[in-house]
């Protein structure tokens, strides 16, 4: 479920105090004096040029907080919150009854320092900021970058097409944020030692330890004390997403991630496994089955991809004291689809999922029947049959077979609708290699 609405804010970086001039005039404008060089800094770092000057806005800290909270009222309403929520909980993800909405809100508001908003194409910055400061100058070359992205690429055009595929969303996130967060190390290190992130052996851990560092220091409490979930899931997109940039430049230049936004990551697994992407290692489609008969009165909640990313978070979450094992459990994912329903108060998940290989399956249904442990009181006993495992829980009927490379998975209902949904997702499922070139302009 994709947490992080289109707008992108930078919400992990804190601002110190700078100085402050005249206040500019509130609201839309052209750049001022200051913002015009940064947009020339920007250009320089990227090696894009700008088709037109972006819109700048100055605001208050205030003003600018009620317009992200009016962009987080329009993505993520109470209906879809309340369904995200849902499907967290029944994948163990979130404690049950947690303000996912609220939570995630003051999450974003903790660590405000302006934003670009791709819809309005505007640069929305603080009102009476200097722009001299490092910290500042920093965020205003993130954003100024998700502008250039924009104007090179269309991020509003690219974020629509993904829209469907939370895992796919995710992946092109750390595209768009990572090469942001990229550019915006390399103008630090330009200034102080004369040379680019890609240039530096090892950055990528450098630059991991302080961003983790700096999401728990002061400023950042809320992000600290997030479920795993949210917590990671926001870190990520900076984090794993620079690490796939600087790779990909430091092989293949500026040609290389020119031609990613042509040829788009669309899978996590693509970006914890750079290589996987170079190599066209192309993830699964997988299509449930249109409607399963035994699941007549059920409603559907969501359907969507957990990916690679979200099933390592799956084991983190509900094992965390071996997350070396919860990684290599969700390590070899193929392709994904899960379909959650509900009755009442009652909630029913179907997950199908492929694995490259079926040693890479087993490891995953195994790891997967001790995460039912944890999620169920009531499976201690437990009932196997080959590759089958079924039981009934306190949440109804639990089962998980292993067919091959596939695994498929059914949390809840009676055991005729358990037994009816794994049937139907074992014959009617279907598996698609996805092709290389997705997110190309037409011609």
């Amino acid at each position: 479920m994709r947490l992080a609405p289109a707008l992108l804010a930078v919400a992990l970086l804190s601002l110190v105090a700078v100085a402050e001039d005249k206040k500019p005039k509130e609201g839309e404008g052209k750049p001022d004096p200051k913002t015009l060089e940064h947009i020339k800094r920007t250009e320089e770092l990227r090696g894009l040029k700008f088709e037109t000057n972006p819109k700048v806005g100055y605001w208050s800290v205030d003003k600018l907080k009620k317009m992200m909270v009016a962009d987080f009222d329009e993505e993520m309403p109470e209906e879809k919150a309340k369904s995200i929520t849902t499907v967290m909980v029944k994948f163990g993800l979130l404690p049950k009854d947690y303000d996912l909405r609220q939570e995630y809100l003051d999450v974003m508001l903790e660590q405000i320092a302006g934003f670009y908003h791709p819809k309005k194409k505007i640069l929305c910055l603080i009102q009476g900021k200097s722009g001299t400061g490092m910290e500042e100058e920093i965020v205003i070359i993130h954003e100024l970058n998700h502008a250039l992205q924009d104007q090179n690429f269309d991020l509003t055009r690219l974020q629509d097409l993904t829209a469907k595929n939370d895992d796919m969303s995710s992946a092109l996130k750390a595209l768009i944020e990572g090469e942001a967060t990229m550019v915006m190390f390399d103008h630090v290190m330009m200034q102080q030692a004369g040379t680019t992130s890609d240039q530096v052996p090892g950055i990528e851990g450098i630059i991991e330890a302080q961003m983790k560092s700096g999401g728990g220091g002061p400023g950042a409490e809320k992000l600290a004390k997030a479920p795993p979930i949210i917590r990671e899931s926001l870190l990520s997109s900076y984090i794993d997403g620079f690490k796939w940039c600087v790779g990909l430049k430091r092989a293949k230049g500026w040609a290389g991630l020119n031609a990613a936004w042509e040829d788009l990551p669309v899978s996590t697994e693509q970006i914890l496994h750079p290589d996987r992407y170079t190599q066209r290692d192309m993830p699964q489609t997988v299509t449930l089955p249109k409607t399963i008969d035994s699941l007549q009165g059920w409603d559907t909640v969501e359907e969507n991809v957990m990916g690679e990313f979200g099933t390592k978070m799956i084991f983190l979450t509900l094992k965390p004291k071996s997350p070396k094992t919860g990684a290599a459990a969700a390590e070899g994912w193929d392709g994904d689809t899960y379909r959650v329903y509900q009755k009442g108060e009652d909630v029913l998940l179907t997950w199908a999922t492929t694995w490259d290989t079926e040693v890479d399956a087993r490891e995953f249904a195994v790891a997967y029947t001790k995460i039912l442990k944890k999620k169920y009181e009531h499976l201690k006993d437990q009932e196997a049959k080959g590759e089958t495992f079924s039981h009934e829980s306190e949440a109804g009927q639990i089962m998980l077979t292993r067919e091959g490379k596939n695994v498929f998975i059914v949390e809840g209902g009676t055991e005729e609708e358990a037994t009816g949904a794994m049937e139907a997702m074992e014959k009617g499922t279907k598996m698609k290699e996805m092709k290389p070139g997705f997110g190309a302009k037409e011609k």
